[in-house]
């Protein structure tokens, strides 16, 4: 198992927990099934997954959802991370999305979806 728990990067933007029912939808393989979004930020997202790694070479467009409403599309991203978080018998598995290029619309409806869609920062320190 993969282990990331002594790297902490400098992050540009402030990182909010997702509510259960964030989810991204990453149209790769032929299941087209919604992931749920762990944190998401103006910088990107992660989320995770069941299974054996995501095998990509280049990143589609992503959609955001929460629960069954499509809140923001036509999202261009990068891969930035992809690591194993259990090593159960489904192995459970972490994905870091930066994005890029947004428009000024989608953007606008992305720090709309984080304000309406998260939890408090994960940042901060608890005192």
């Amino acid at each position: 198992m993969e282990n990331h728990s002594s790297y902490l990067p400098f992050r540009r933007y402030q990182r909010f927990i997702a509510h259960k029912r964030a989810l991204v939808f990453l149209p790769l393989d032929s299941q087209d099934l919604p992931y749920h979004i762990i944190d998401i930020c103006e910088g990107g997202l992660s989320f995770r997954y069941l299974g054996k790694k995501m095998k990509s070479t280049k990143m589609p467009p992503i959609n955001l959802y929460y629960e069954y409403d499509l809140i923001v599309e036509g999202l261009t991203v990068k891969e930035v991370s992809d690591y194993q978080l259990s090593d159960d018998v489904i192995p459970v598995r972490r994905k870091s999305l930066c994005f890029e290029s947004l428009g000024i619309e989608q953007h606008h409806k992305l720090l709309s979806f984080i304000e309406q869609f998260s939890k408090p920062n994960l940042d901060k320190p608890i005192h």
